[in-house]
C-alpha cells in the first residue's frame, strides 16, 4: 500500500511539473498576440522578423516565432563578445601597455644610446574619454616622468611602437569600405590609442553648395592629407563620410553638414594607432626638453629596415587599463565598436589562437559550442555587429543571456554592464512611463536594414525572462522599426501570466 501511495506522489509530481512547464508559446496570451499585430505590421511585409523569449527559472519558453532563423544582428553581437571575454579573462583582468628601452644609458652625459620601445598589450582605453583615469591623457605625463627617471636627457635612437601582439591585419574583412574611414570603423590594434579616433573641426558657410572648411584636427597626425568634398548644406545632422584604409594617410571627404556652423566635429578612424602614440610620445618629450635623434618609427614598417626584435629590452614602467567589467560596461552601454574588438582579438589569444578576426571568431564559436550552444547557421565576423556578414538567432543570444544568468560566476558584471531602458546608454529613451523603464536591462542592435534587442526583464507576474528580438531588411525608417520592438519589450515587462 504504501508503494503505491509512493507511485501516485510520484507521478502527481510528475504532472504538476508538466503543467508547470507547459511552453506559453501554444497559448494565445498578451505577447502572442502582439506578435501576430508586428509580423503583418505594414513596414515589415518584406522583413524577416524573429522573436525569442524564455522564463530564467524554469526554462520554459514564454513566445517564439522563426526562433531559430539566423538574422544580422547589429550591436547585439557585442552581448557574444563580452560574455566571453568576462568568461575567460575575468572581470579584475587588466590590459598593460610596457615602456622598455634598449642600448645604454650613459649618465655622464645623460644620453641614451638606444631606441624607447612602447610595448602595446592591446589596451583600447590608452587617452580614452569613456573613463575618469584615462582622460586628459595622463599616461603621458606619466611616461615622460618615468624616462626622466632613467637619468637622461636626450635619445639618440627613437621611439618605436610596438603592436605585434595583435595581427597587422587590423580590420576585419568583411567591413565595409564607407565604414573603416569613419570613427565607428576603428578597429583593434595591439597598441591603440585616443579611442583610435581623431576629431575634424568644420566650419560650414551660410550658402548651400559652398565647400565646407576645415578649421583644425585633433589630436594632430602627422602626414594626414585630406580630399575635401564636403558642403553646406539645408540639413540637421551629420551626413559626411570618411573613406580611407588602414596605414594610409589619404583621406577622402564626401557628404553635407548644417549650414553656419562655427565648430561642427565629425570623426574619423585613425590610420595607424600604433605609430601615433610614438609621435606623441616623442612630441611631449621633445616638449620637456628630452629630443629624439631619429624619427618615430612603429615594428610594423621598419620589418625591412633593421631587425629590432633582435635588440635586448629592459622594461621600466607599465600602465594599466581599468578593470575589465569597467570597460565592459562602457562597451555595452556606449555600444562601443572598438572596445568589443579588442575583446575578440583578446579572447583569441587565450583560446590559442592567432590574434586576427578569422581565427578569433572560429575559437570563440567553438568555446561556446564546448558549452553547449547549437552553433548552427551562426556566423561571426567580427566582435561588434558592424560586420553585414554576422548572423545570429534569437535562441542562440538567449543561450548567452541563460548561461550567464544560470551558469556563470560573473553575472554581476555582465548584468550590470548593460543599458537600462529609459534610464541609460542606447535603451535610455526607450519605454518611458512603462513597467520595462528602469526594470529592463539590454542591449540594442542597428546596422543597414536591422534592428535588434536583446536582454532580460522581470515581468509583472514576476518571470525573470531573457529574451532576442531582431527585424531584418524592413521598408520602414529605423525610428518605426525601433518602435514595433519596444512595445513588445513593454509587453514582456507587463506580461502577467
Amino acid at each position: 500500500m504504501k508503494r503505491i501511495t509512493l507511485i501516485l506522489l510520484l507521478l502527481s509530481s510528475v504532472n504538476l511539473c508538466f503543467s508547470q512547464f507547459r511552453p506559453l508559446s501554444k497559448k494565445r496570451h498578451s505577447v502572442n498576440r502582439l506578435i501576430d499585430k508586428i509580423t503583418v505590421y505594414p513596414g515589415f511585409k518584406n522583413a524577416i522578423f524573429a522573436f525569442y523569449a524564455i522564463d530564467l527559472n524554469s526554462g520554459e519558453v514564454i513566445a517564439a516565432k522563426n526562433s531559430s532563423k539566423a538574422l544580422k544582428p547589429g550591436s547585439t553581437l557585442k552581448l557574444l563578445s563580452t560574455a566571453t571575454a568576462l568568461e575567460l579573462l575575468g572581470p579584475d583582468f587588466q590590459f598593460s601597455t610596457q615602456l622598455e628601452y634598449s642600448g645604454l644609458i650613459d649618465t655622464t652625459i645623460r644620453v641614451l644610446h638606444g631606441n624607447i620601445y612602447i610595448r602595446g598589450g592591446g589596451d583600447p582605453t590608452l587617452g580614452s574619454i569613456y573613463f575618469d583615469s584615462t582622460q586628459q591623457y595622463s599616461f603621458l605625463n606619466d611616461w615622460v616622468h618615468a624616462i626622466k627617471g632613467l637619468g637622461i636627457d636626450s635619445i639618440a635612437g627613437s621611439i618605436i611602437a610596438d603592436a605585434s601582439i595583435y595581427s597587422n591585419d587590423m580590420l576585419p574583412s568583411t567591413w565595409t569600405w564607407s565604414n573603416m574611414g569613419n570613427y565607428y570603423g576603428a578597429s583593434a590594434c595591439g597598441l591603440s590609442i585616443f579611442d583610435n579616433y581623431y576629431s575634424i573641426h568644420f566650419k560650414t558657410s551660410a550658402h548651400k553648395g559652398d565647400t565646407a572648411e576645415i578649421a583644425g584636427i585633433n589630436p594632430a597626425i602627422p602626414g594626414l592629407f585630406f580630399e575635401n568634398e564636403v558642403f553646406a548644406d539645408t540639413i540637421l545632422y551629420d551626413n559626411a563620410t570618411i573613406l580611407g584604409a588602414p596605414f594610409s594617410n589619404f583621406r577622402s571627404m564626401r557628404g553635407s553638414l548644417p549650414l553656419s556652423q562655427s565648430d561642427f566635429i565629425v570623426k574619423g578612424s585613425i590610420p595607424d594607432p600604433a605609430l601615433l602614440a610614438a609621435h606623441t610620445l616623442q612630441q611631449n618629450l621633445k616638449e620637456q626638453g628630452i629630443p629624439c635623434a631619429k624619427t618615430v618609427a612603429s615594428l610594423r614598417n621598419l620589418s625591412n629596415k633593421m631587425d629590432t626584435d633582435l635588440e635586448k629590452r629592459t622594461p621600466f614602467y607599465s600602465t594599466s587599463s581599468p578593470a575589465l567589467s569597467t570597460i565592459i560596461a562602457q562597451t555595452n552601454i556606449q555600444s562601443i565598436n572598438l572596445f568589443a574588438e579588442h575583446f575578440l582579438i583578446q579572447t583569441a589569444i587565450v583560446l590559442g589562437a592567432k590574434p586576427e578576426t578569422d581565427s578569433a571568431t572560429k575559437a570563440v564559436l567553438e568555446f561556446w559550442r564546448q558549452k553547449g550552444m547549437d552553433i548552427q547557421g551562426l556566423s561571426m565576423n567580427d566582435g561588434s555587429g558592424l560586420s553585414n556578414y554576422n548572423l545570429i538567432t534569437p535562441e542562440q543570444l538567449v543561450f548567452i543571456l541563460q548561461c550567464m544568468k544560470n551558469r556563470s560566476t560573473h553575472f554581476s558584471s555582465f548584468y550590470q554592464s548593460l543599458a537600462v531602458a529609459g534610464v541609460s546608454g542606447t535603451l535610455k529613451r526607450l519605454t518611458l512611463g512603462s513597467l520595462a523603464q528602469g526594470n529592463l536591462h539590454g542591449k540594442s542592435g542597428t546596422v543597414d536594414r536591422s534592428k535588434a534587442y536583446a536582454g532580460y526583464v522581470t515581468s509583472k507576474s514576476g518571470r525573470q525572462i531573457a529574451f532576442s528580438m531582431v527585424v531584418n531588411n524592413f521598408s520602414c525608417s529605423s525610428k518605426e522599426a525601433s518602435y514595433q520592438l519596444e512595445k513588445l519589450m513593454i509587453e514582456l515587462a507587463e506580461f502577467e501570466k
